[in-house]
């Protein structure tokens, strides 16, 4: 009994040490939750760090580290100078760039990132218009971590279907796949908030444009992974004039709704190897979440307009995203893949087929179908 009672006594005591020695640990480290890099004077590069500490007396708190170095090793170095917590990384969620910087190519940056084993492939990454250092200093009355806040609202975006997904891993995955290049989305500070705006087109790993939000919706349509999302369409209102409720007294030219895909078929198929040219082939079904006119739903003449309508307006905003692409010469799509899988050896470098992307065309081919139809006020 005075054995197992001396165990006892001995494991209560290791443990609670242990605890001892653990709170330490964390109080002598900084989580490092969010990374800047801006253009800094000269050819220096300007780095930001948000390091979430544990403090005995205050608690969780964020501190910010900013200098500037020719490199992210030693701006790394420095920043551990000045702080009285050691850096970690292995907490890191979000990486911003300026897009000054974007423009100038990001591969250097981003392979950083890769060769420290601490940092995990699902971080995010992102653009920012302003400096990022103005966007992660900035004091939030109500963001207490922004490196949280920023990863929380790309996931949430991301599981939305609002933003294409920008990890570290699919970043990469892009860069360095012969016949596709990455997409970023970019953020701006919105008075108290940070929203997404815009999505940052690359050609290998330089910003060489971007999509408004609504346009990059479609781009996620045609590279076919999305769960699901919305869109808002202005509809020729004298095509539906026939249908529209008596009471309806809006005098506007356009019928404004909102349209969910709720089911995607997708399939791109290359018809010239020589030019290229390529078919894209997609079956949509959606419905009517909301529209601004009183229409019957029930006739199949209706629906059979509403579905003409809508594909007029998707196949326009797709032609002109991919347009967009062939004119800046970048493939988020992954066009080139399917390229390169037709040449023999499938022997083909990404500054070819950007070149060759100068004449590549797309006809697109919709098919879709309005779901639950109804009387919609």
């Amino acid at each position: 009994m005075n054995i197992r009672l001396l165990c006892v006594l001995g494991l209560v005591t290791v443990l609670a040490a242990t605890g001892c020695v653990e709170r330490r640990v964390f109080e002598r480290i900084g989580l490092v939750v969010a990374l800047g890099y801006d253009k800094g004077s000269g050819s220096l590069l300007s780095g930001t760090s948000v390091m979430y500490t544990l403090d005995k007396e205050s608690g969780h708190r964020a501190t910010i580290l900013a200098n500037q170095a020719y490199t992210t090793k030693k701006l790394r170095e420095d920043q551990n100078r000045k702080s009285s917590k050691k850096l970690m990384l292995g907490q890191l969620r979000v990486v911003l760039y300026e897009e000054a910087i974007a423009r100038d190519g990001l591969i250097d940056l981003v392979d950083s990132l890769i060769r420290d084993p601490s940092i995990g492939t699902k971080i995010y990454l992102g653009i920012s218009t302003e400096k990022s250092a103005d966007l992660l200093q900035y004091p939030y009355r109500s963001i207490s971590n922004i490196g949280t806040y920023l990863y929380d609202t790309i996931k949430q975006n991301v599981l939305e279907g609002q933003i294409i997904s920008p990890t570290l891993h699919e970043f990469l995955r892009d860069y360095y796949s012969v016949g596709k290049d990455p997409v970023l989305p970019v953020f701006v500070r919105k008075g108290e908030t940070i929203a997404s705006e815009k999505a940052a087109l690359f050609q290998s790993d330089k910003l060489v444009g971007m999509l408004s939000d609504s346009d990059a919706a479609y781009l996620k349509l045609i590279r076919n992974r999305f769960k699901t999302s919305t869109f808002e369409l202005k509809l020729d209102k004298n095509k539906l004039e026939p249908y529209l409720s008596e009471n309806n007294a809006d005098r506007r030219e356009h019928i404004h709704t909102v349209v969910r895909i709720v089911d995607t078929k997708q399939g791109i198929r290359l018809t010239d190897r020589e030019k290229p040219a390529y078919e894209l082939n997609m079956k949509l079904k959606f419905v009517l979440e909301e529209i601004s006119a009183g229409i019957n739903l029930t006739e199949s003449e209706v629906t059979r307009t509403i579905e003409k309508l809508v594909t007029d307006e998707f196949t326009k905003k797709m032609e002109s995203v991919l347009a967009k692409m062939t004119e800046l010469k970048t493939d988020p799509v992954g066009f080139g893949e399917i390229y390169r899988q037709s040449l023999r050896g499938g022997k083909l470098t990404k500054s070819g087929w950007h070149d060759k992307m100068s004449s590549m065309s797309v006809d697109v081919h919709l098919n879709m179908e309005l779901l639950r139809t109804g009387v919609v006020e």
